[in-house]
């Protein structure tokens, strides 16, 4: 708890004082760099970690990740311009919000778009049977 004093009212001191709290959410004090790249940087959270694409604003640009291998493969993945391997929806948004280029965005868009329509229609298909029609 932070005590503020108002030195513009009266003398008495005991009326000046306001009780403020310092929010709970703000994240930028428990943030620590412990990687860069290329304008890409993470930041070890509490839980987690933050990739970070320098070049755009930071509501724009980073996605939180759990783990540190897969923060670093997002950031290769983005400077190499690679599909991702992976078949994790947020994933494949992960990687959308932190890139710069629009032809990977659209690459990636498409990728997140078929495999949306995939995870809806969840009816078994039997490969052997369908492909003799």
């Amino acid at each position: 708890m932070i005590k503020v004093v108002n030195p513009i009212k009266n003398n008495d001191c005991s009326s000046n004082i306001k009780d403020f709290e310092v929010p709970k959410f703000s994240k930028a004090a428990g943030a620590e760099k412990i990687y860069e790249r290329d304008g890409y940087i993470i930041l070890r959270m509490k839980r987690g970690y933050i990739v970070y694409n320098t070049r755009k604003r930071f509501e724009n640009g980073h996605t939180h990740i759990q783990s540190f291998e897969m923060a670093k493969t997002i950031i290769d993945n983005n400077i190499r311009k690679k599909r991702p391997k992976t078949n994790s929806i947020y994933l494949i948004e992960s990687h959308i919000r932190v890139t710069n280029d629009s032809k990977y965005k659209k690459m990636l868009q498409e990728l997140l778009a078929s495999k949306e329509d995939r995870t809806k229609d969840n009816k078994y298909h039997n490969k052997n049977m369908c492909s003799s029609f």
